[in-house]
């Protein structure tokens, strides 16, 4: 894998980033094919083991994983095509289990009008019952998320709608000793980055100004100036992406 992502392109992500953050899709959804019956994919999703890895990003996903996979996965009754007018054109993406929060997942593909080649799926929430790398869940504490990461890392935040983003394919460690995040960096065996969105605590209320960084690019997660992200920050979503300029062995 080549990792392109340098330091200097923070500001220029980061702008992009703010632009694709996530939104509460309003549209109509219609199935990506007709009901099949009699079809082993069409079986309730009860019947997928929840230690199997189908609600664990990334997993065993990739930037291959077709709708066709998706469907055989989580069965086609859940898996939903979407369609949004967007500048005069239309937007397409899926939606895993639209209608469950506990399920539910958004899966956007670079090429949108084929829906091939995977770029991302999202979960943001709470109490869903997918999860991220070593557990990393919607609504961790951010003192928890820097637990498990293993060492202190670089993140962007906060914008005037108090998020933040830690993004493996551009989040480097203070301690960059090995050129690895840290334990939520891509492992052995993984095709697509794992990804962290975050925000203060109960929409910012009663929280002082001056406790958290603003507009900041690159920011430790240990940063002395701010002493208590650790109790004031959560993690708001998660997800796992693909670049068609990366090339994953």
């Amino acid at each position: 894998m080549i990792r392109l992502a340098m330091m200097p392109l923070l500001l220029v992500l980061c702008a992009c980033q703010h632009d694709s953050a996530p939104m509460q899709r309003e549209s109509t959804t219609q199935p990506a094919l007709p009901a099949a019956t009699g079809d082993a994919a069409d079986a309730p999703v009860a019947d997928v083991p929840a230690d199997d890895g189908a609600f664990v990003l990334p997993g065993d996903f990739s930037q291959r994983t077709s709708v066709a996979d998706l469907e055989a996965r989580f069965g086609k009754a859940n898996v939903k095509i979407v369609e949004v007018p967007v500048d005069g054109g239309m937007s397409r993406s899926v939606e895993l289990f639209p209608d469950d929060p506990l399920r539910r997942a958004y899966v956007d593909f670079h090429d949108e009008p084929a829906l091939n080649d995977l770029a991302s799926i999202s979960v943001r929430d709470p109490g869903s019952q997918w999860s991220g790398k070593h557990g990393v869940h919607v609504g961790m504490s951010f003192a928890e998320l820097r637990r498990i990461n293993g060492k202190p890392f670089y993140f962007t935040g906060f914008d005037s709608e108090h998020r933040g983003w830690i993004r493996d394919s551009w989040s480097p460690a203070v301690d960059d000793d090995d050129g690895r995040l840290g334990a939520l960096d891509v492992d052995e065996g993984e095709h697509m980055y794992f990804n962290v969105d975050l925000g203060l605590r109960n929409g910012a209320k009663g929280i002082p100004a001056g406790a958290f960084p603003v507009d900041d690019s690159s920011i430790s997660s240990d940063d002395a100036r701010y002493p208590r992200l650790g109790e004031l920050v959560e993690v708001t979503a998660i997800s796992a992406s693909t670049s068609l300029d990366d090339e994953w062995e």
